[in-house]
């Protein structure tokens, strides 16, 4: 017994021997238990070798298992919300079981049972990794009206035209304030009738976050859009996320993919009005009946009257402090925003700073001040400051003799 055997001989081996003199000795030498030993001498005395085939260590029943009618009905309710457009994962499906008066709420499973029961029955599609909700920086308004964001995305009809939908979502408890499409992409226009229609109904916010899109924000590029001046106007400020990163407006970017996976659903949709008539249903849908997952299966006007909502700032708002840095042209100009500022051909190839408040703007060289004015909104190119005119006053000149005689 000097050599090791592989565990198939270790079962025969302790199956076979009945001889063996120092039981503990043999099991320590082959790396087995006692209990192993006398395990597999007691099946093979019983069923010969079959006795040695390896068997499943399931139990034979299981009491606490999940019924097959449960499991059956847990599918049932996920096609069914997939074929309404809606979400049909393992927390939507148990809340709209719960929901359910025909089905016993002490019969509805965890969610987490009801995800094995989808992976099991086939319906979950593998997926890499995903980043950990640990690791995500979230933030939320503590109340109602203090942040709206608001965008615009595209759809096509069924003719193939595309046409823009633009909404307002309540950060804080994920309202939908507002919703509506018109044709072609969105200009200033359509997006603040869209706005007016959220504050119509639900008031003026406190803050209003978009992104850098024209007909929302100018901020970034030295000018004030339509959209930010009236805001103010009504004692709320805008605010733009940063450049290239969409997370900033997380809430409402997500919620065109929610959005569009119930369009496709119900469409395809014929014309404007159709689309139109379909946006309001959802958007009923979306606040008062679907549950939110970030709300822990609340609708979102649940969470809207649970608080009080914030009041707009004094109004107006002053337009804020802007910093430009540019450098002057051949023809003695400067850009800042859409106006273009004579300072003179003195100034050529000049790095310059130009702070901007409001209407009133200073345009400093270093430490030197080179122009400071107040900008003329109704035209583009604000020239050079006019020179005072000088004029030369003639001395009389004394008259000759002959003349005064």
């Amino acid at each position: 017994m000097a050599q090791k055997v592989t565990a198939m001989d270790v079962r025969m081996a302790a199956a076979m021997a009945g001889g063996v003199g120092n039981v503990a000795r043999f099991c320590r030498d082959q790396g087995i238990s006692r209990q192993t030993f006398y395990k597999w001498r007691a099946r093979i005395a019983d069923q010969g070798v079959d006795g040695l085939v390896e068997r499943s260590r399931r139990p034979h029943r299981c009491p606490d298992a999940t019924p097959s009618a449960i499991e059956d009905l847990v599918v049932l309710v996920r096609k069914e919300l997939a074929g309404d457009g809606a979400d049909h994962g393992p927390d939507p499906i148990r809340w709209t079981l719960l929901s359910r008066p025909d089905v016993d709420a002490s019969l509805v499973p965890s969610t987490a049972t009801i995800a094995r029961i989808l992976a099991r029955r086939g319906l979950v599609s593998p997926c890499p990794a995903k980043r950990p909700r640990s690791s995500y920086r979230r933030f939320t308004a503590a109340r109602p009206n203090e942040m709206w964001q608001s965008d615009w995305t595209e759809w096509k009809l069924l003719d193939g035209s595309t046409v823009a939908i633009a909404g307002c979502l309540d950060d804080h408890s994920r309202l939908l304030v507002a919703l509506d499409c018109d044709r072609a992409d969105a200009d200033a226009v359509f997006v603040w009738r869209v706005m007016l229609a959220a504050i119509a109904e639900y008031g003026i916010p406190h803050l209003s976050l978009t992104d850098n899109g024209m007909v929302y924000s100018m901020a970034r590029r030295g000018g004030e859009a339509a959209f930010e001046l009236n805001l103010r106007a009504l004692g709320c400020r805008p605010i733009s996320s940063t450049p290239r990163h969409p997370q900033t407006c997380g809430k409402i970017e997500r919620f065109w993919q929610t959005l569009k996976k119930w369009l496709r659903a119900h469409g395809p949709f014929s014309t404007l009005e159709e689309l139109r008539a379909a946006l309001g249903r959802f958007r009923d849908y979306y606040n008062h009946r679907r549950p939110h997952r970030a709300l822990r299966g609340a609708t979102p006007a649940t969470i809207w009257q649970a608080s009080a909502p914030a009041r707009p700032a004094e109004r107006p708002l002053p337009a804020p402090l802007s910093v430009h840095s540019a450098t002057v042209t051949a023809t003695g100009v400067i850009v800042v925003g859409r106006f273009h500022i004579n300072v003179g051909n003195a100034w050529t190839g000049h790095s310059v700073t130009a702070l901007r408040d409001g209407d009133h703007l200073a345009i400093f060289s270093g430490n030197h001040l080179i122009r400071a004015l107040d900008l003329n909104t109704s035209r583009r190119y604000q020239p050079a400051q006019p020179r005072p005119r000088t004029y030369r006053h003639r001395q009389p000149q004394p008259q000759s003799v002959s003349a005064m005689s």
